[in-house]
């Protein structure tokens, strides 16, 4: 009788060991499941991120949407240190203007400066002003003389802006594969291809509508995004018809 009660208690604590083991296997088998699937979740996240950065069309999209949903105008009329101003440099204007000259708060500072610990006359000299509002120029055409490359989708930046649309501050090559690009501008009526605040009504259209065309396309594609603007108060049912001196599409 004693030696069958020993028995059972062996095999309870035998069969206590085994759920023992089990649970500790899941709980292995559980956590190596979870890393391998964050671990999944991570690659494909870097492998889309990859994927953004070697795609010309990617690059240009979001750098130009970046800067467009910046864009912005001072409330003081007479101010000429903010603008918005299309031209057609090159070519016949069929995407729309090929140069767009404006304003942006969307840089904002550099994160080299944000966590540099230098004082600010060491920050200033070496990187140069910081903040504020920043002139942007687009085009596909280089603006000084200084460009290392002739084609290509070329940026000027300058900050803070100094009223000059014209010129000043460092230019480079956005994407070297843009061959065409145009701007045009919904006034809350019709998409124009003539803005220009600083010699008409000083308004934001309310969308940029941007084309372009990329030498690494096989086929001869036009590529199109918009950009709506924030702070525009042009709409539909105050459309900013002063300004909508261009031609139409």
């Amino acid at each position: 009788m004693r030696l069958d009660r020993r028995r059972r208690k062996q095999r309870a604590g035998v069969s206590l060991l085994e759920l023992l083991v089990v649970l500790v296997m899941m709980g292995i088998l559980t956590s190596a499941l979870a890393y391998a699937f964050v671990g999944g979740l991570d690659m494909q996240r870097r492998q889309a991120q990859r994927q953004s950065e070697q795609n010309p069309a990617a690059r240009v999209e979001k750098r130009i949407t970046r800067l467009l949903e910046g864009a912005l105008l001072s409330e003081d009329t007479a101010d000429t240190t903010t603008f918005f101003v299309a031209a057609t440099e090159q070519g016949d204007g069929t995407l729309g203007a090929d140069r767009l000259t404006f304003t942006t708060g969307s840089l904002g500072l550099s994160l080299a400066i944000q966590q540099s610990t230098d004082d600010f006359e060491t920050q200033h000299e070496q990187f140069g002003p910081q903040g504020g509002i920043t002139e942007i120029s687009l085009g596909i055409a280089p603006v000084g003389e200084a460009a290392t490359s002739t084609t290509g989708l070329f940026e000027r930046l300058q900050q803070p802006a100094d009223g000059d649309a014209t010129q000043g501050g460092t230019e480079s090559v956005l994407e070297p594969a843009v061959t065409q690009l145009g701007f045009e501008f919904y006034d809350g009526i019709e998409w124009v291809t003539v803005w220009d605040t600083l010699n008409s009504t000083r308004r934001l259209p309310a969308a940029v509508r941007v084309s372009y065309t990329l030498s690494t396309d096989s086929e001869a594609q036009t590529h199109t995004f918009v950009v709506p603007l924030a702070a525009s108060d042009v709409d539909a049912d105050n459309p900013a018809t002063a300004t909508s001196t261009g031609g139409t599409t």
